[in-house]
């Protein structure tokens, strides 16, 4: 379940959770620009989400802290002055929405997509990376025995294979292995 924090008035409050609904959000609600700092810095938020028209700058700032702090955040704007909220807004990576049902899902609709393309490059990254570690490990090796054994990287690919097939275990761990014994 998602955790959604709402920063408006009281009344405010209840009307965005009316135009969010129940979708398996838990909404907390903070009434205070100091009592939003406190529950964005204290608790695991999926979704931060300000009134555009929350105690004069309070709202701007609060949108602004809580990006800052990583986590997906949203400033539900009256039509009038959606526009340029939105501008200012939008060079501090903070979604905008009109006070319109739809509006709001369209807007958690994309926040949802961009987690998921989010996702899917931190885990092709961490691939890549892997990877790149293995070969700068294999490199590694092949130069310690090309300097310590007189091998060429041809010579030195070959014999960490060998290596790998003779023991069952795989190139990276060969390569480990010849680092560890000639390092």
């Amino acid at each position: 379940m998602e955790t959604v924090l709402l920063v408006a008035e009281r009344t405010k409050c209840d009307e965005l959770e009316r135009l969010i609904g129940p979708s398996g959000h838990a909404f907390i609600r903070a009434q205070s620009a100091r009592d939003a700092r406190m529950r964005i810095l204290d608790l695991q938020l999926s979704l931060v989400v300000v009134d555009a028209l929350f105690a004069g700058s309070a709202a701007k700032d609060t949108a602004i802290f809580a990006a800052e702090q990583g986590i997906d955040t949203l400033v539900v704007a009256p039509e009038s002055i959606l526009g340029h909220v939105a501008d200012i807004m939008r060079r501090h990576g903070v979604h905008v929405a009109c006070a319109d049902r739809s509006c709001i899902y369209a807007v958690l609709n994309s926040i949802e997509v961009a987690r998921g393309n989010v996702s899917r490059l931190e885990e092709k990254n961490r691939k890549l990376l892997s990877r790149l570690g293995n070969e700068k490990l294999l490199c590694e090796a092949k130069c310690f025995l090309a300097a310590r054994r007189g091998m060429s990287e041809a010579q030195a690919h070959e014999y960490i294979e060998k290596r790998a097939m003779d023991r069952r275990i795989g190139l990276t761990d060969a390569a480990r292995g010849v680092v560890r014994e000639l390092s």
